[in-house]
């Protein structure tokens, strides 16, 4: 993943940008992908598709003397700037030049005018270290961009299961060779896919990879409500390389089978993990699925250590490959694997007997021991935890819990839970019948 992530990481995208179109290519190697493409100017609940906006020149002198080139780097120059010609003091000059003491070498992602372009002005990214250099002087811009029509690019990957129900992922295309935020993350999407397509699901699967909200935004919009309706639950997953425990925010409800598996999985199948209230991670397209009218019950899964500093090299030149941690990668991915397993297995559990059964007689053998003061017994450390379970086991065998449910009443891990369950299945014990993931469909005005 952090080999793909790299080469992800190649282009010069954008919302809209020429540097879309390789990365696309690069994307369908791994997955087949449908392309949309919505054009510049577009317009939907305020939002704008803008143009394709390429930077010429991009220079700045001080005392007739070159101290800056914009083009030095991708994000040298505000992203959709405008063109600017003129001299400037150094008071007039600063307002138009962004750095961070904190990363000095680094280049800052400046991005809002992707989203806002009927606000654009101006302006240059450069290396605190460079910015230090300045001071007084008299300085002259010259900064050449240009905007023509284009296009905005989302790609779609599906991988069928035995129903139409669809859970979806998304990650964003639109932060230029930046791989924690987000193409490792889209990586960590990719191998996933590859995975669920080697499996026999029951849920169908489908990855949009589009701008950060304008690609979601679009998409929803021109996706016909009955497609909507057969989508029970997603994930925006991003920031998957980094050192911070896994981080996943609550649906908007916080009740739906997806909240519970994903704490299921994080809680049992990670080193370290942290479930928060929606919308206090990093913070994502979840809002636009969310929406109403759509309502698709959406968690977001990163590392990010705060929500308004989710790293140190966020939105920087500095968010490389090279920052990712295999390990972490490899976490995260093993994470979503776990909580897909998870709603793919949930079964309801129904007994077919009266009565207290002997579990220990060799006939079940389905007794799980627990510590005894008086024999010494060579126990997982989670033992108790399993023996109070048995204590209440055959009270849940009503057909109303599944077995979700009861791990997550116990603490326990489902996978572990699940297989457990099955044997008493196979003795005659019980019925398994699978639990599918519902949700209320969504009023349009």
């Amino acid at each position: 993943m952090k080999k793909l992530a790299r080469e992800l990481c190649l282009n010069k995208t954008a919302i809209v940008a020429d540097g879309n179109v390789p990365l696309f290519s690069r994307i369908n190697a791994e997955l087949a992908l449908t392309i949309l493409k919505v054009s510049s100017a577009e317009t939907y609940n305020g939002w704008i598709v803008p143009d394709n906006w390429v930077v010429h020149k991009a220079k700045l002198y001080k005392d007739d003397v070159e101290v800056f080139d914009g083009l030095s780097n991708s994000l040298g120059v505000a992203y959709y700037s405008n063109s600017f010609s003129g001299e400037m003091s150094w008071e007039e000059l600063k307002p138009y030049l962004v750095s961070n003491p904190n990363l000095p070498e680094g280049y800052m992602f400046h991005c809002m005018w992707q989203y806002r372009p009927w606000a654009a002005d101006w302006a240059l990214s450069m290396p605190h270290r460079i910015y230090e250099t300045l001071g007084p002087g008299n300085y002259r811009v010259e900064l050449e961009t240009e905007k023509n029509p284009g296009e905005m690019l989302i790609g779609v990957a599906d991988v069928r299961g035995k129903s139409d129900k669809t859970i979806v992922f998304n990650s964003n295309n639109c932060h230029p060779h930046m791989a924690n935020d987000g193409f490792a993350g889209t990586a960590v999407l990719i191998r996933l896919m590859q995975w669920l397509d080697t499996q026999d699901t029951y849920y169908s699967y489908r990855l949009v990879i589009a701008p950060e909200h304008l690609g979601s935004v679009f998409y929803l919009r021109d996706l016909p409500q009955e497609e909507i309706n057969k989508m029970v639950g997603g994930i925006f997953e991003e920031m998957p390389g980094t050192q911070g425990a896994l981080k996943a925010t609550k649906t908007f409800t916080g009740d739906t089978k997806l909240d519970q598996a994903m704490a299921n999985a994080l809680e049992h199948y990670t080193k370290a993990s942290e479930i928060v209230p929606w919308r206090c991670g990093a913070g994502n397209d979840e809002t636009v699925w969310e929406a109403p009218g759509y309502e698709v019950p959406f968690i977001e899964l990163t590392r990010c250590e705060d929500q308004f500093a989710p790293y140190p090299e966020y939105h920087s030149s500095l968010d490389t490959a090279e920052l990712m941690d295999e390990g972490q990668l490899e976490e995260t991915l093993d994470a979503m694997k776990r909580t897909m397993f998870i709603l793919e297995h949930d079964c309801y559990v129904q007994r077919k007997f009266n009565g207290l059964i002997c579990l220990s007689n060799p006939e079940y053998d389905l007794y799980m021991e627990r510590p005894d003061p008086t024999i010494t017994k060579d126990l997982d450390a989670d033992a108790e935890k399993w023996g109070h379970l048995l204590d209440c086991l055959f009270r849940y065998m009503d057909g109303t819990m599944t077995i979700l449910d009861i791990a997550n009443k116990h603490n326990l891990p489902f996978e572990r839970l699940y297989r457990y369950l099955n044997r008493f299945e196979d003795k005659g014990l019980v019925q398994l019948t699978f639990s599918e993931m519902e949700r209320r469909v969504p009023i349009r005005v």
